[in-house]
């Protein structure tokens, strides 16, 4: 099973244009397990940036491929291979964090003699809606006895 932090993810630069994510772990396939290879985009244009990120199973294999790899020529560019100083999932968003729910609201109900009582408000069920969706009944096939 995969730990949680991963100890071989790689960063790499100076790739050619039209490099793609497979291209990119097949490039590092023969330094170790390759996990996950990603080319960084543009988030506007959606253009592949010139360095990605490869995620190798292990501490020992992510430094066998920096010595491996670093100056390596790759259609006439000459990429750059370093250990990644980023920790996997950097870039997702924070989650937000639950918010407390609000104590109950007390109020004052009036009774009938005009006495004053104090009570918990309690919201009403809001009713529920109907199905949008049809569910569709069949009925299995036989087996035969074999």
């Amino acid at each position: 099973m995969r730990s949680k932090h991963s100890r071989g993810n790689l960063f790499v630069a100076n790739l050619p244009p039209e490099f793609s994510d497979d291209q990119l772990a097949e490039a590092f396939d023969s330094c170790g397990i390759v996990l996950s290879a990603a080319i960084a985009r543009d988030p506007v244009t959606g253009k592949r940036l010139r360095y990605g990120f490869v995620d190798i199973a292990t501490e020992r294999a992510a430094k066998l491929a920096v010595e491996a790899m670093n100056g390596v020529a790759i259609d006439g560019h000459n990429i750059e291979v370093r250990i990644s100083e980023r920790a996997p999932g950097a870039n997702k968003p924070p989650r937000p964090t639950p918010r407390a729910q609000p104590p109950l609201q007390r109020m004052t109900v009036r009774t009938n003699g005009g006495d004053t009582a104090t009570g918990s408000f309690k919201p009403r069920p809001q009713p529920r809606r109907e199905a949008t969706f049809q569910v569709e009944r069949r009925s299995l096939p036989r087996r035969s006895p074999n």
